[in-house]
């Protein structure tokens, strides 16, 4: 049933495996977008929990919104804050706020820009319009957008590299002038959530005109390694290479200058602090130490605040952590690398074709192990390059390639092998009793319908006399007569797990031990002679009350069994194919049948041999038979007894008979 040739509805099934890759190419998002949610999971899962000691949070929370009132304040807190920090000895100060419009009082705005200016430590914060499209000119306010163009940093952009670039710039959205030029670094906080709305990666750098301006985390990070913006070098390779006093530091991106986000638990990873308790009346002599020669993030995390979004690891998150966390996917070194998709793509197709084309060459039940195998080998290296290295393996696109494409093979196999067992069924019809062709689709038996050369044990039955009852015997009688009699007999070889081969006039052909199995063919033979002189008996006794002369005295059967090597299988033409026994044994067997007298049943030697335990034997005859050049010892079954473990029991001997 397993062949070893595809069937043209298994071809049909390779269908996916050119679909699937010709939609990746045409509509990514859908894969990207599985991509992503695996990604979480990987991230929940594996993480890298090494955290930079050096970050530390300062939240204008729910307890400074109490102490100082409804946000934002004046600007004489914020210059206190950074007045204060600068004190302690922070090494940078991250202002993840906008101070795009002016403070309640002139007083204030002039004490936060003195702070700026004075402490050199101060990171501030820009917002803009940017876009992927190079058709786009930029808009917005001249004088903020040309201070940011004076801090932004002058690099060379590889062609290769394609940057998101600013758009439009306006007011609400860029710090004051003089925050922009007093302050120590400008970053953008710009983050791109993917289609599902989670924050995964960060623009490190976005294009203004011939200039890049950094992400917020990444102006933080030259700040606090004391790197000179001019030694900030964008490769072709995908690497932005940060040459500071220490060394230096390369971050991988992708065309776009994006990094992904190595995300942590936004409340438990950082140490967090209230911007309250830099404001305490009892000084604390441990509070200097919270925050020196450290990166200080400054965010509005109050209640109702609007600068939350969603991380793989939460769905209520402050965007601050964002900017934490990607300065310390860079501090750490953890990078999460992105390999490209079509590597692994082109050898899922691969995989899925030989799978495809060799997968009918074995069982269903192995093929589906192989593919099942296969799913989960890739799925444990996709887990395993993310668990040592930190390598992200795209998983949609070839696990669905693979997953799918063997699927719907192994289904058109299926409906392959339902029609092929339906039609093996209904060619096994005329061969097997219902009930035995029931057990071996149930017990999944496997039918091989091959020609091949094996020993069975053949059966030839035919009626006495039964030329001259049909020269006078009335057509319609005689059709309904033979109807009665085939149905018979075929009962009997049904019953004993036999096969019906043909039925040759008056008479029928039998064989035992194919297609299905038997643990002993020749006794099945012997069972199936004795139940066909049982079923004549009950034949007899209905047709002798039929008023037809010719039936009255009853009719007699002659039976041939032979044990021997035959070849079996389906033979013929293209148009006509007949499962048939063919050989010596089956000759014999027919001779057999013709030598019997009326009521006989005659077995040759080596069917004797095999049920010479289990029955008796009236004679036993050695005789020359046409067509073969040996003379052939043919024993008699004596059909009325049955003798366990007895030796036969032998009447008479006849030597010379020719039949």
């Amino acid at each position: 049933m397993d062949g070893k040739r595809l069937s043209p509805l298994e071809y049909v099934s390779l269908f996916p495996l050119f679909l699937l890759p010709f939609i990746f190419l045409v509509w990514p998002h859908f894969f990207e977008l599985l991509d992503a949610k695996v990604y979480d999971l990987k991230i929940r899962f594996w993480r890298d929990t090494q955290i930079n000691t050096d970050i530390v949070h300062l939240d204008v929370d729910d307890k400074a919104v109490k102490e100082f009132g409804s946000w934002p304040w004046d600007r004489k807190i914020s210059a206190e804050i950074v007045t204060k920090l600068t004190d302690f000895g922070a090494r940078v100060i991250v202002f993840d706020v906008l101070y795009s419009s002016k403070g309640s009082t002139a007083e204030g705005n002039e004490a936060f820009f003195q702070a700026v200016s004075t402490s050199g430590r101060v990171v501030s914060a820009t917002a803009f319009g940017m876009t992927d499209s190079p058709e786009v000119s930029f808009h917005g306010d001249e004088e903020r957008a040309e201070a940011i163009y004076e801090r932004a940093w002058k690099l060379q952009i590889p062609s290769t590299l394609g940057l998101f670039k600013i758009s439009r710039m306006s007011a609400s959205h860029a710090p004051l002038v003089p925050i922009i030029v007093n302050s120590g670094g400008i970053g953008h906080i710009k983050s791109l959530s993917d289609w599902d709305g989670v924050h995964r990666s960060v623009p490190l750098l976005v294009r203004f005109d011939d200039r890049c301006v950094p992400s917020l985390s990444l102006a933080a990070l030259v700040v606090y390694l004391g790197a000179d913006p001019r030694n900030i070098e964008l490769k072709e390779s995908g690497e932005i290479e940060i040459r500071h006093p220490g060394g230096a530091t390369s971050i991988p991106v992708d065309s776009k200058a994006r990094m992904l986000i190595h995300w942590q638990l936004p409340w438990r990873s950082f140490p967090h602090y209230s911007v309250a308790e830099l404001f305490r009346k009892k000084t604390d002599p441990t509070l200097p130490e919270r925050y020196r020669n450290k990166i200080v993030f400054i965010a509005v995390t109050v209640t109702g605040g609007t600068d939350f979004g969603i991380s793989p690891l939460s769905g209520d998150c402050p965007l601050s952590r964002l900017h934490s966390c990607s300065l310390n996917t860079m501090l750490t070194g953890n990078f999460i690398r992105r390999t490209p998709a079509w590597p692994f793509i082109a050898g899922s197709m691969l995989l899925a074709l030989a799978f495809c084309l060799s997968a009918g060459r074995v069982r269903i039940l192995a093929a589906t192990v192989i593919a099942t195998l296969a799913c989960v080998t890739y799925i444990v290296l996709v887990a395993f390059a993310f668990m040592n290295r930190f390598y992200d393996i795209p998983t949609a696109a070839p696990f669905l390639i693979f997953a799918i494409s063997a699927m719907v093979s192994l289904a058109a196999r299926g409906i392959s092998y339902e029609s092929e067992t339906t039609r093996i069924s209904r060619a096994l019809q005329r061969y097997l009793s219902p009930q035995m062709l029931e057990r071996v689709i149930k017990q999944k038996n496997e039918i091989d319908l091959s020609t091949k050369r094996i020993e069975l044990t053949v059966l030839f039955a035919d009626i006495a006399n039964f030329s001259s009852i049909a020269e006078t015997v009335e057509v319609g009688y005689l059709e309904q007569f033979l109807n009665d009699f085939f149905e018979a007999m075929t009962r009997a070889v049904f019953d004993n797990q036999g096969a019906v081969d043909k039925f040759l006039g008056d008479g029928l052909l039998a064989f035992f031990g194919e297609p299905v199995e038997v643990a002993n063919h020749a006794q099945a033979a012997v069972a199936a002679a004795r139940q066909m002189k049982r079923e004549m008996a009950r034949l007899n006794e209905k047709w002798s009350n039929m008023g037809i002369k010719e039936f009255e005295s009853g009719v007699q059967i002659k039976i041939g069994i032979t044990t021997g090597i035959v070849v079996v299988g389906n033979v013929g033409s293209h148009r006509r194919m007949e499962y048939t026994v063919l050989g010596s044994a089956v000759n014999l067997a027919s001779r057999l049948q013709g030598m019997a007298e009326p009521g006989q049943i005659l077995l040759a030697s080596r069917t004797w041999t095999l049920v010479r335990d289990v029955a008796e034997f009236k004679s036993r005859q050695i005789v020359r038979v046409r067509g073969f050049d040996r003379d052939i010892t043919v024993y008699e079954l004596d059909d009325e007894s049955v003798a366990h473990n007895q030796a036969p029991r032998l009447i008479t001997e006849d030597r010379g008979r020719r039949i």
